[in-house]
């Protein structure tokens, strides 16, 4: 025994000491170069997001600049006022306090519905260890509790999830997909059209394994009382996630705010294509083509706050279909291969794993 001690702390002071060497040092493990290419990336960039938006205040400007050259040279003074009037009122409007409070409280909303995701691979794990071993029903209530966690996932998430959705239209579609049964399939669907029922379809699925997890201490398949106790507070916090997930999704933040600050972007934004500060360039060729043909430092100020504003919109609906947002149909398919490799735990030790065990 104390030779097999010895060999185990060998093998892993040798893993220890292999990790620690190729361990790179502080501060090269990212050169100047990556940190440019980030700049360059199109997937999930903001070049992405706002290069429409772009295109079209290039040709509405440009539209402009094409008005004024037509003017005589009364119109052109007319156009050099309005210019100038539009130009002092860019720095009139204090745009950051609302975009400020938007972003903040999306980015908080965003924070909580990370915090209130649910998983399954604990519960199930726990329902596993704490159920006895060698059951001849075990392997059917194991299967059963696990796919009825999944199902309650799937059913929490088709409900923000618009990808997943359209992947699960209806209760039909995850039958066919094996998530569940055609009894399942008819109490679900029959939980909805019932006015009186004010219970959300996912939380029926926890219901179940509540029931089952009564049963199993009913027909004495826990070795310890207290492991019933034990399940049910997990499966409890496993429904209060669930719940939570489709309040802070469905309950989502105010219209009014979302329009306030979309509003008063693009305000600022139609402001700016007129502001042109003519002052003291008539005199100077070069300037003057440069007010009339280049958006100056208002336009840039202006795709920095839609920057800023399509962030905070980003973070409203983190569960759609953008480069940034949750990959909740990956998600799914790593809950459902947790499930079924955790399953397999039941039947298995490691005696089948490894061989010559002490």
């Amino acid at each position: 025994m104390q030779s097999q001690s010895s060999r185990s702390e060998a093998t892993l002071s040798a893993v220890s000491l292999s990790l620690l060497s190729s361990q790179e040092p502080a501060g090269k493990s990212s050169s100047v170069g990556e940190i440019f290419l980030i700049l360059f990336r199109w997937k999930g960039s903001i070049y992405k997001t706002i290069w429409k938006h772009l295109l079209l205040y290039c040709v509405l400007f440009y539209s402009l600049t094409a008005v004024y050259l037509t003017l005589d040279p009364e119109g052109k003074t007319a156009f050099k006022a309005l210019a100038k009037y539009f130009s002092k009122q860019t720095s009139s409007l204090n745009i950051m306090i609302m975009l400020g409070f938007f972003t903040t409280t999306a980015m908080q909303r965003l924070f909580t519905m990370y915090t209130a995701m649910p998983g399954t691979a604990r519960l199930i794990s726990f329902f596993i260890m704490s159920i006895k071993q060698d059951l001849p029903e075990g392997p059917v209530i194991i299967e059963q509790f696990a796919r009825w966690a999944v199902l309650s996932w799937v059913l929490t998430y088709r409900i923000v999830c618009k990808p997943l959705r359209d992947s699960f239209p209806d209760m039909v579609s995850l039958q066919r997909a094996g998530l569940i049964r055609e009894k399942e399939r008819y109490l679900l669907d029959r939980v909805e059209p019932v006015a009186a029922n004010t219970t959300p379809r996912p939380l029926l699925p926890i219901d179940w394994m509540l029931l089952l997890a009564r049963d199993c201490s009913i027909e004495n398949r826990f070795p310890d009382k207290g492991n019933y106790v034990k399940l049910l507070d997990h499966v409890l916090i496993f429904k209060k996630s669930c719940g939570n997930t489709i309040k802070f999704a469905t309950k989502n933040l105010p219209h009014a705010l979302i329009q306030a600050a979309i509003i008063f972007v693009y305000v600022y934004g139609l402001i700016t294509l007129m502001a042109r500060n003519f002052d003291g360039v008539e005199q100077n060729t070069f300037m003057e083509g440069v007010v009339t043909y280049v958006p100056a430092m208002p336009s840039l100020q202006f795709f920095i706050f839609l920057i800023w504003l399509n962030f905070g919109r980003t973070a409203v609906n983190p569960f759609g279909s953008d480069d940034d947002d949750i990959d909740v149909k990956q998600l799914l398919k790593t809950h459902v291969q947790d499930s079924l490799r955790l399953t397999s735990l039941y039947t298995n030790d490691l005696d089948n794993i490894f061989d010559n065990m002490p």
